[in-house]
């Protein structure tokens, strides 16, 4: 009867703890994996244009392991802005990095897919409204 009520309370205080950890750095973890999902569907639509048609799990393996590695430099992240400094935003340091990655990744993409770079044309865009 005692070691019911330990491991519960247990059980409670953990999970109370990991949702306290995991909450918040939820948008960040959402915002990765949606990031991740994009690449991965512009880097189909370029196979398919090229005609490949079998996509190897081998390379598929690959999008899993780069979301663990991001997950994980999200985590170390939220640790250090618990235990070393909570003013400096590891978190949304970390989330920009990995944007700046996957972001040029999909524009080569898209570059490969629609002829033009978005990235391209954004900046085209912004100078332009600077301008006037």
């Amino acid at each position: 009867m005692i070691s019911e009520t330990i491991t519960f309370k247990f059980c409670a205080y953990m999970t109370a703890s990991l949702t306290a950890f995991f909450i918040p750095i939820s948008w960040a973890i959402t915002s990765v994996i949606v990031v991740v999902l994009i690449d991965t569907i512009t880097g189909v639509m370029v196979a398919g244009q090229k005609g490949i048609k079998e996509i190897k799990s081998r390379k598929l393996s690959n999008i899993i392991s780069k979301v663990i590695y991001y997950l994980c430099a999200i985590i170390l992240c939220r640790i250090s802005e618990l235990f070393i400094d909570d003013t400096i935003p590891f978190v949304k340091l970390a989330l920009i990095s990995v944007m700046i990655i996957e972001a040029k990744s999909i524009d080569e993409n898209f570059k490969k897919t629609f002829g033009y770079s978005f990235i391209d044309k954004m900046l085209t865009s912004f100078k332009n409204l600077n301008r006037k």
